[in-house]
């Protein structure tokens, strides 16, 4: 199982905010982390350079972007900071303006609102208070969480709005606390004393992604009989998607933690006919869950969606489109998904259908493991997984489902 790349990212910046740490056994194949990584050691190479601008580039990645978005705006240096085609339809106002309320000098090269941004980097610069929509992404707020302490000061955040994916700002806070910093997160309200990261071990940190264990659930969910072993997976881990222990009961698993991992087998029990569940605080799960109860025949309504619309693709609209390809009948109501518990229209081994991804990596990994009981499925693009998951295929392959 790989390595979550929410928690090695934001201890790549903790590192890069502190006196740093020996990385060498960092073992991470993940394109996000790779492409963070990569992009940490060309901004110590530049920073401080007052002449020349210096152009950041961070394709797909969408957390390199909101973290690098606040990183580089306490950077020595002048810094372009774009990415993909995708990435520059993906808003960035609300980090922006937050980080404005501070003095810090970013501005927008092209669309308002959305990458490129062009910042001036002030490492002296000064914290307070600032004011940032909670609804659209808690990477914003973990991005000024994480440059908090060393602005003179601190930082206090007003969160505005409903909060969503709140367990995304909890493990911030958690990993920021265990580098020294003292993190009060009470409702609404997050402040940030100034202080000095301390030194910690980073490869002790590490989990495996429980994100990515999405899929093993549901290829146990979707098979008649199976005993999975996930190596790594902790009960007590930071991440909030270990949520997946109780959402695939209602499907058809059963989780036993060991000291080494996490076992999945298939339950006995009847599988519920009908499963609604609100995705806010773990929104990355839903297109696994939605996946395998349309698959199940399960009736469902999904909520706490609207961060699906801006993340690699609009995950909403897209899980609509090939869905309904493969006969499921779903709608879209508003930011809602609805499932009708239809049985599925099957095509013949010689009319495989073709499943997009749109460059989204849980949208190969959620429709793969359909391949259990259908021979229709094809992947328009297997090497998007590469993104968080790598091995992802391989490990298909070693409990024997065929890959041509």
């Amino acid at each position: 199982m790989p390595l979550s790349k929410s928690i090695i990212n934001r201890l790549l910046v903790i590192n890069q905010l502190s006196d740093g740490v020996d990385l060498d056994g960092l073992s991470a194949e993940a394109d996000d982390i790779v492409v963070l990584q990569h992009l940490l050691k060309k901004i110590n190479s530049e920073k401080g350079n007052s002449g020349s601008t210096c152009e950041i580039n961070v394709g797909n990645a969408g957390t390199v972007m909101r973290f690098l978005t606040a990183l580089l705006s306490i950077t020595p240096g002048k810094w372009l900071l774009t990415g993909s085609g995708r990435m520059q339809h993906r808003p960035l106002k609300p980090l922006t303006e937050a980080l404005q309320q501070i003095g810090a000098e970013i501005s927008f090269a092209d669309k308002t609102g959305f990458p490129p941004v062009r910042i001036n980097g002030n490492p002296y610069l000064k914290g307070g208070s600032v004011k940032v929509d909670a609804g659209i992404s808690s990477q914003y707020i973990s991005a000024l969480m994480m440059i908090a302490p060393v602005l003179k000061g601190g930082l206090n955040i007003e969160l505005q709005g409903a909060v969503t994916s709140g367990a995304y700002i909890r493990m911030t806070q958690v990993l920021m606390q265990k580098a020294g910093i003292h993190v009060d997160f009470n409702e609404n309200t997050i402040r940030i004393q100034e202080g000095k990261y301390q030194k910690f071990d980073f490869i002790a940190l590490a989990e495996t992604d429980w994100s990515a264990a999405a899929f093993w659930f549901e290829i146990v969910a979707l098979s008649k009989q199976a005993e999975v072993f996930l190596k790594g997976l902790k009960v007590d881990s930071v991440q909030g998607d270990k949520i997946l222990t109780e959402i695939f009961e209602n499907l058809g698993v059963t989780s036993q933690f060991t000291e080494q991992g996490l076992l999945l087998s298939k339950s006995e029990k009847t599988v519920t006919s009908e499963f609604n569940y609100d995705f806010t605080e773990c929104p990355d799960l839903a297109q696994a869950v939605i996946v395998t109860c349309a698959a199940l025949g399960i009736k469902g309504r999904f909520t706490g969606l609207k961060t699906l619309r801006i993340k690699e693709t609009d995950r909403i609209r897209a899980l609509q489109h090939e869905l309904s390809k493969l006969g499921y009948k779903v709608e879209v109501v508003e930011n809602d998904i609805f499932l009708y518990g239809t049985d599925p229209v099957f095509h013949s081994e010689t009319d495989p259908v073709m499943i997009k991804c749109y460059d989204d990596h849980r949208m190969a990994m959620s429709f793969a493991p359909l391949a259990l009981f259908r021979s229709d499925i094809s992947i328009d693009d297997p090497l998007v997984v590469n993104k968080s998951y790598p091995g992802f295929w391989s490990d298909l392959e070693k409990i024997g489902i065929v890959i041509l």
